[in-house]
């Protein structure tokens, strides 16, 4: 068996193109051995972001045992990837007021260490961390969630009133807590050390991918000419255009649920397993194009005041350049 065992845990954040990373990098190079598909993922990411610190810790041996399951005789490089590990209380708000559940990112990245260091299958373990502008986080968040949760509200049915409510109104500060790049990286700096992060800006994949695929190779070790082949054109998920941002697509079921939710309550029709409720999952609507996805000049300078600080920690930290690529910058 190959000694030195390393895995690298990309974190995310979402909407840095990792569903690009994930399907045609990560899963397909010939040095990795991805950990994330449908044959192969660990049951236990969910606990990570659901269950308490202390029940992790308690878990240990199990999540060990599962681990150790996906190891390889000849592999000593493994990938997991998931994109909300760093933002998942920015998506799935389901009753903004008034009562919020976040899951606070920090502590996630505290799981993740008892996960995968503190059970020791690995000999390394190294993090990958994609970010974005803010404002255009925000955007491609909204509109990436708009029918499946914020059209629902009328604390966020429209983005105006969604900027209001995540900067203004919500004491808890979900939102922008995920956002504080430099506050979430700090903390696995703390449990992983400095040397073992690589950040990486999705502005530079877009202008300059040729480097940005060089550093993720160069702190991954694996083979450049390889992974830009597998990169290539490829871009997925792409929500803005010319004219405007485009909303999440949903099945027929995700939305005769919304309706039936809405007029009849929770009350079982007792068609989960029939014929029909698996013929209109498959049978998807298109999201339609949402024109009014701007930030105005008193949120924009909320937010500079908010992330401007950080955000030049962070770039001066790791050598990234944000004030070129239009961050928020003090």
């Amino acid at each position: 068996m190959i000694e030195n065992k390393e895995i690298y845990i990309h974190i995310g954040y979402p909407k840095t193109a990792t569903t690009t990373l994930q399907n045609h990098l990560f899963s397909n190079h010939s040095q990795i051995e991805y950990m994330r598909s449908e044959s192969k993922n660990l049951s236990f990411i969910r606990d990570v972001f659901f269950a308490r610190e202390n029940s992790i810790k308690r878990n240990v041996n199990n999540i060990e045992n599962e681990l150790n399951q996906f190891i390889l005789k000849d592999r000593n490089k493994y990938v997991y990837s998931e994109e909300s590990l760093t933002s998942f209380s920015m998506f799935y708000r389901f009753e903004p007021n008034p009562y919020v559940w976040t899951v606070e990112p920090n502590s996630i990245a505290r799981k993740i260490n008892s996960a995968f260091k503190e059970t020791e299958v690995f000999d390394e373990v190294k993090i990958v961390v994609t970010i974005r502008r803010k404002d255009a986080m925000l955007k491609s968040m909204y509109t990436q969630v708009y029918n499946y949760v914020f059209k629902k509200l009328k604390e966020t049915n429209t983005f105006a009133k969604f900027l209001k409510y995540a900067i203004d109104d919500n004491s808890d500060g979900f939102i922008v807590d995920a956002l504080h790049y430099n506050d979430v990286i700090k903390e696995y700096e703390k449990l992983f050390g400095k040397d073992n992060i690589c950040v990486l800006v999705f502005e530079e994949l877009k202008k300059d991918k040729e480097n940005y695929i060089k550093k993720l190779c160069e702190f991954t070790e694996i083979n450049y000419k390889e992974a830009l082949d597998l990169i290539g054109e490829n871009k997925t998920n792409s929500r803005s255009s010319n004219n405007g941002y485009k909303s999440d697509e949903r099945n027929l079921i995700e939305l005769l649920s919304y309706y039936k939710n809405k007029y009849l309550g929770s009350k079982s029709l007792g068609l989960t397993n029939s014929w029909i409720y698996i013929f209109l999952k498959k049978i998807y609507i298109t999201g339609k194009v949402l024109k009014d996805i701007n930030i105005n000049d008193h949120y924009d300078k909320k937010l500079n005041d908010i992330f401007s600080k950080g955000n030049k920690k962070l770039s001066e930290r790791y050598k990234l350049n944000l004030e070129k690529y239009g961050y928020y910058y003090d």
